[in-house]
Formats: C-alpha cells, sequence, structure tokens
C-alpha cells in the first residue's frame, strides 16, 4: 500500500520559507505542520490542539543529493517525515533500503532514547523533510494524544521491520533442502 502524498512545489517553497520566520511563542512552521497534519498518517486520529502541545522544534529543511541527514550511533530525538524526494537507508556502508515521500524515520530513537541505527542520506536531486520532537512533559495534560502517536509511530516500524524480515527471508538459504 502506498500511501504516498504529493505537495505541489508552492507548498513546499511556504514550507522552507516559514522557518525563517517565527510568531512569539509558536513557529510559523509549527502551524504550517499543523495545516498538513491531516496529510501525514503518523499524525492520524490526533487532534490539532494536542498535536500542537505534542510536538516541538518544528522544521521542514531541503537537502541536496548526498547530504547527510541522521548518522548512525548518533544521539538524537528528532523524528522525520519525507516530504518529496528519497533518502537511502545504510548500515554502516551497506545500503538496506529507500525511503520516499510519506514515509517517517527515526521513530525508534525518538521514543527509545536510543543511538540511531543507521546513517540516512538524500538520494535525490533534493529532498524537503520535516523534522520534529516529542515533548514529553505534556504527558499528563496530552497523555491520549501522546499514546496515538506512539501507536502510530509503532505501525510505521513494525511495516518497515516487515520489509526487512520478508527481505531477508527470501535471502535465506535452508540447511537441508527438499
Amino acid at each position: 500500500m502506498n500511501d504516498t502524498i504529493e505537495y505541489f512545489i508552492e507548498d513546499i517553497e511556504k514550507f522552507l520559507k516559514i522557518n525563517e520566520e517565527s510568531t512569539g511563542e509558536e513557529s510559523l512552521s509549527l502551524k504550517k505542520l499543523l495545516s498538513v497534519a491531516d496529510k501525514i498518517k503518523i499524525f492520524k486520529n490526533i487532534d490539532l490542539l494536542d498535536l500542537r502541545a505534542i510536538v516541538y522544534d518544528v522544521k521542514f529543511k531541503r537537502y541536496k543529493l548526498k547530504d547527510y541527514i541522521v548518522e548512525q550511533g548518533q544521539l538524537k530525538k528528532e523524528i522525520y517525515f519525507i516530504i518529496d524526494g528519497e533518502c537511502q537507508v545504510l548500515f554502516n556502508t551497506t545500503k538496506i533500503g529507500t525511503l520516499r515521500a510519506g514515509e517517517a524515520f527515526g521513530e525508534a530513537g525518538a521514543i527509545f532514547g536510543t543511538k540511531r541505527g543507521a546513517t540516512v542520506i538524500c538520494a535525490s536531486k533534493q529532498a524537503t523533510l520535516l523534522s520534529f520532537k516529542i515533548d514529553e512533559e505534556n504527558i499528563d495534560f496530552c497523555a491520549p494524544a501522546i499514546a496515538t502517536l506512539y501507536k502510530n509511530l509503532a505501525y510505521e516500524i513494525n511495516t518497515k521491520l516487515n520489509a526487512l524480515n520478508t527481505r531477508a527471508a527470501t535471502k535465506i538459504v535452508p540447511l537441508h533442502p527438499s
């Protein structure tokens, strides 16, 4: 199932321009995120008021071919969502996958506070990504929304693990061929 969301180039330019501006307590990046949250499946079933309370440090950024987005071993709390373009996932120096528009990454490191398990680089001429952090300080106030976000992120993680398991299973040679 490919739930790729298409953004117009004008939308992407707005995302990037918004990072340069802010109004008081709430950044325009967060406002733009809230305006497109219904198109981002990791925010499915989360009320916009709750989303406003549980995400922070929202950024939209454009990367060029071969730019590093995250490096294996880093300890970072950001979760990334690809708006347009493609990214390659590398374990050590081996390519293990490709991520496309509409997909998220960095969920496990953000949720569990662990080091990044892989390097992610831009694999297209350019890619626009959204990054954000989860504000767990508001857990008492927004527990249902954070639970929904974690459920959505767990679904993303599970989908990726299933794809990796399927790929690995096709490469397994049985010990006792029939």
